[in-house]
């Protein structure tokens, strides 16, 4: 009955399946793909094991002298009158660079004219002082000379006298006493034996008078032969005093030139690299007028490098330079090497004046590197290099191999932990 209640058709549109079985499609280069993969992810694998990465620190700096650029710089402020050189000229040690003149007009004139006027008057006439004080000298020397000379016969003369009065004394005592036994003998007056004593006493007066002359010259005898040891004394003071009054003279002689004009000249040899002044400007004191590159002096790099990276840096290390008046793009890059570290960081101020950037706002260390060669291959020729030229420079500052770069962080964990 339960066959009769439903149709056929509708018993066998159950019995139909509206999903099929699964079928697996496998493309034939399957195997291909997937060693593909696999030697993709080998590759990758090694490279991470085996291949490194370079850290590096770029700087800039420039081109220098190893011995430093001689700067031509006024002593004073003042005009310059005379600028007989210009760039590219060879020097020689003493060759004249410029003059610069600070004179000033008044209405008396020129005021260091005039003084330098002035003052070679006052030296001429301690010049003539010097001469007359020779001449002087000499004649002083020579009249003392003669006075001594003088002396010394009126002192053998008044000794004669002095002998002579002493022997007339005493043949008149001898004749006074003769007188005065003749006069007991009655053979003589009293009279007689007045005058004999007159004529004793006027022999000692008179050997006196010889004895007081024979003194007044023995003390100017004296006198004239102590003046002739103190007149050299003397005379060198007096000459010593002009000659000082000469230098303290010329001293002056040599300020007043000098604030006057100064001629500035090339302290070595050398070839003259940049004139920064022309005739006729006002130049302040300590202002360049010229930049001078001393003959044969081979060019290093001077680097600023940052405290960041500082640390990395050490003396023989290898740089890669690359200079900007030569594009690396195009002439490729060059290398030096590390050869001194300053001990102590810069001041921006410091580091300002040696490179020209005012913009810097951190101390900084100044790294010298000697460069490998003094020249770029240019343009099918050796073209040098040229001092103030900026230079970049790439230190290696860390290397190490990929998979130590992924794992750092781990690494910085791991003994941020351990702490």
């Amino acid at each position: 009955m339960n066959n009769d209640l439903f149709r056929k058709e509708s018993f066998d549109a159950k019995k139909t399946k509206v999903l099929g079985s699964v079928a697996l499609y496998c493309p034939p280069f399957r195997w291909l793909i997937i060693a593909i993969i696999c030697a993709l992810v080998t590759v990758m694998i090694a490279f991470c094991i085996f291949g490194s990465y370079t850290k590096r620190e770029t700087a800039s700096g420039v081109l220098v002298p190893e011995g430093g650029m001689m700067n031509i710089t006024a002593m004073s402020s003042g005009m310059v009158m005379a600028l007989p050189v210009s760039e590219g000229d060879s020097l020689e040690k003493d060759d004249h660079i410029a003059t610069v003149s600070s004179e000033i007009s008044t209405r008396y004139g020129q005021t260091r004219e005039a003084i330098a006027s002035q003052l070679e008057i006052q030296q001429q006439g301690l010049n003539n002082q010097l001469t007359n004080l020779d001449q002087l000298n000499d004649e002083t020397l020579k009249s003392l000379k003669e006075k001594e000379s003088l002396l010394q016969q009126q002192s053998v003369e008044l000794n004669t006298i002095y002998r002579q009065r002493t022997q007339q004394i005493a043949l008149a005592n001898t004749q006074l006493d003769k007188v005065k036994a003749m006069r007991t003998q009655g053979y003589a007056s009293n009279t007689q034996v007045e005058q004999q004593e007159n004529t004793s006493l006027d022999a000692s007066i008179r050997l006196q008078d010889v004895a007081r002359q024979r003194i007044d010259v023995r003390q100017q005898l004296a006198q004239t032969r102590q003046q002739l040891r103190e007149q050299p004394i003397t005379y060198y003071q007096q000459k010593n005093e002009i000659q000082q009054k000469l230098s303290d003279i010329t001293q002056s002689m040599v300020e007043n030139e000098s604030r006057r004009s100064i001629d500035l000249r090339a302290p070595e040899k050398g070839t003259v690299s940049a004139v920064l002044a022309k005739q006729g400007q006002i130049v302040n004191s300590g202002q360049t007028i010229a930049l001078i590159l001393p003959d044969n002096a081979h060019l290093q790099a001077r680097i600023m490098l940052s405290s960041r990276a500082i640390g990395f840096i050490s003396p023989g290390q290898r740089v890669v330079l690359r200079y900007q008046s030569f594009p690396w793009q195009k002439f490729g890059q060059q290398y030096g090497t590390v050869t001194e570290i300053s001990k102590s960081a810069l001041s921006p101020q410091e580091v300002s004046g040696i490179t020209g950037d005012n913009q810097v706002k951190e101390p900084m260390y100044q790294v010298k590197v000697t460069i490998d060669h003094q020249s770029v291959q240019a343009f099918g020729k050796q073209v040098s290099l040229r001092p103030g030229s900026g230079v970049d420079a790439d230190f290696i500052v860390d290397k190490r191999h990929i998979y130590e770069w992924v794992l750092e962080p781990l690494n910085a964990l791991g003994k941020i932990t351990s702490l």
